[in-house]
């Protein structure tokens, strides 16, 4: 991959104060070189030190370990580096890893906005269902949720936000520490690293889909992923890739989200009043958009499931992903928090990854 070069600082002493000004230079610092593959605003990390912290038995014969290790991300922008380091809880990657030992296959777990609550996440995530079946799992935790929180603020409140530095910069740091994540797995004998995610979580696992893939990528992935490209950066797997990604009531435009969910904010006003539009909010945000690069997978390893009812990312937001990666959403009745009818979309995936050979040995609980 070619170095990592940086943009001139758009936020620097002598950019301009006007809202409309700034956004249109952070717009072009953002996109310079890199809305393509590979991409260096999404630099592969190397492998991490990973700290285990052994928490004692967990469900159907599993051992129960938190993970965490230093985020090494460096923020692509300069004008972000002093932003960056301010929060240091931020600068330390956590996960709770539900494993058998045994070299299953693993799902990586990225939860919505506000969560990273572990205990939460296993009950949302129905954590026992996919050890059942043959997985071990790794709940991860976002950039500024849970435990990398500042202290004294609420999980999420710093990201994402309209700050588009800092939300650039966190799905930036989110999808590095994931790729060190997959390679610590990876490391331990997991032939199979996938990503599900719910909400801010889906569309995290469809940018990652986007960055880094399986070990080999054919050229029946997309006719962008062609043949002259060299074996260090085809290796998408070493650099921290996945094998399949299931993006589940997803977002896939952070300026869409934001300008519809603000229609009658008081920021929004301010915003309009100074040239700010939702086009130009989708210049700055398009370096990390799920959409501005085809996947680096196969369709067939790619899942959208949706509710039909939701109303906090809505129904056009999932067809918008699935049209983009060339496949059907797979909806449910309910909405994005009660989430009626999702067990039989979830049911086929789980079969439809199993008859990709995506599943280890399925064991239940111990008889006592």
């Amino acid at each position: 991959m070619a170095p990592r070069g940086r943009p001139a600082d758009p936020a620097g002493p002598r950019a301009a104060a006007d809202p409309r000004t700034q956004l249109v230079r952070l717009a072009a610092a953002y996109g310079d070189g890199t809305l393509g593959w590979p991409s260096r605003f999404f630099p592969a990390p190397a492998a991490p030190a990973v700290a285990l912290t052994p928490l004692g038995d967990g469900p159907l014969g599993t051992q129960v370990v938190d993970l965490s290790y230093r985020s090494d991300y460096e923020p692509f922008l300069p004008a972000a580096r002093d932003l960056h380091l301010r929060v240091a809880e931020n600068l330390t990657a956590h996960a709770r890893w539900w494993t058998s030992s045994r070299g299953r296959p693993t799902i990586v777990l990225l939860h919505g906005w506000a969560g990273g609550n572990h205990w939460v996440t296993a009950r949302t995530f129905a954590v026992a269902y996919w050890l059942r079946h043959g997985y071990d799992v790794a709940a991860f935790v976002l950039p500024f949720h849970g435990a990398r929180a500042p202290a004294g603020t609420r999980s999420g409140a710093l990201f994402p936000s309209p700050n588009p530095i800092r939300t650039n910069e966190g799905f930036g740091q989110a999808i590095f520490d994931l790729r060190g994540l997959s390679r610590f797995l990876r490391g331990r004998g997991a032939p199979v690293v996938g990503a599900l995610g719910m909400s801010l979580g889906g569309y995290t696992a469809a940018l990652w889909a986007s960055v880094a893939g399986p070990p080999k990528v054919t050229d029946d992935v997309t006719d962008d992923v062609t043949d002259d490209v060299t074996d260090d950066v085809t290796d998408d797997a070493a650099g921290g890739g996945i094998d399949f990604a299931v993006a589940m009531i997803p977002a896939v435009s952070m300026a869409r989200l934001m300008w519809q969910h603000g229609e009658h904010s008081p920021e929004r006003v301010r915003a309009v009043k100074a040239g700010v539009t939702e086009d130009l909010l989708i210049d700055a945000f398009a370096v990390h958009t799920p959409t501005t690069r085809p996947a680096r997978l196969p369709p067939e390893r790619l899942f959208v499931i949706a509710g039909r009812g939701d109303r906090i990312t809505p129904p056009d937001h999932a067809e918008a992903l699935a049209a983009h990666w060339g496949v059907e959403v797979r909806w449910f009745d309910g909405g994005h928090l009660a989430q009626v009818g999702r067990g039989e979309p979830l049911r086929d995936v789980r079969r439809e990854l199993g008859a990709l050979g995506f599943t280890g040995r399925a064991f239940r609980a111990p008889r006592r």
